[in-house]
């Protein structure tokens, strides 16, 4: 009998033992997702900004030099009609001024070229002096010829330091000659030589020292 009721008890705790259930493993917690750094303007664009076009800008005669980039930069809109444009180097700001190339053709065919001296002022761009450095003639369709042979005088502006430079008759071209030669050559179109002997004299007119002087390009000595 005891070894019954012994053996009883013991299948009952091996019962109650089996149906207890074991405690569950802890659920996971959920993934935290980093956060992403935001993407600025430029890395979205994949560029920084660039300035804006400018339609009226004048092409660049120095290839290492943008006139575009250095308006822009100056807070300056541009509409100038130029053969080109170029840094000038000069007065009391040389990063400020440039020199700009114009022509201008008379009605009888005769060529006057320009440097305009030109600063960036109060977000402007502001022409402080004009000067006649060639002239020439009109392209003949019939036999053209390159620019530069087409005139009959010019002068370089050579500066010497940032306050000064000097006009100068450029190699193989001379005042008196072009005079003589015009009214010799021409003398059968005298509305023409007329006015490239003017322009021939506003050319030689430029010779000799500029400088510097109360914010602008000024005569100084004349050349002969």
């Amino acid at each position: 009998m005891r070894k019954l009721l012994l053996a009883g008890l013991l299948t009952a705790c091996g019962a109650s033992s089996a149906q207890t259930p074991e405690p569950s493993a802890p659920e996971p917690a959920p993934e935290r997702e980093e956060a992403k750094p935001v993407a600025s303007a430029a890395e979205k664009t994949g560029s920084t900004e660039a300035p804006p076009e400018l339609p009226g800008a004048p092409p660049a005669t120095d290839v290492g030099w943008d006139f575009h980039a250095w308006a822009y930069a100056r807070e300056i809109k541009v509409e100038l009609v130029s053969d080109g444009c170029e840094a000038a180097k000069l007065g009391d700001k040389p990063d400020e001024t440039v020199w700009c190339a114009h022509h201008a053709e008379s009605k009888e065919g005769a060529v006057l070229y320009t440097r305009a001296l030109y600063a960036a002022r109060n977000k402007k761009l502001v022409k402080l002096v004009e000067l006649p450095v060639a002239a020439g003639v009109v392209d003949n369709p019939e036999a053209p010829k390159d620019e530069r042979d087409r005139q009959v005088i010019r002068v370089e502006l050579v500066p010497s330091e940032a306050k000064k430079l000097e006009a100068r008759v450029a190699s193989g071209f001379d005042c008196d000659k072009a005079l003589k030669d015009n009214d010799e050559n021409r003398a059968s179109a005298k509305d023409l030589t007329r006015a490239l002997d003017e322009r021939i004299r506003k050319v030689c007119a430029t010779r000799g020292e500029w400088l510097w002087n109360a914010g602008t390009l000024r005569r100084g000595a004349r050349g002969k």
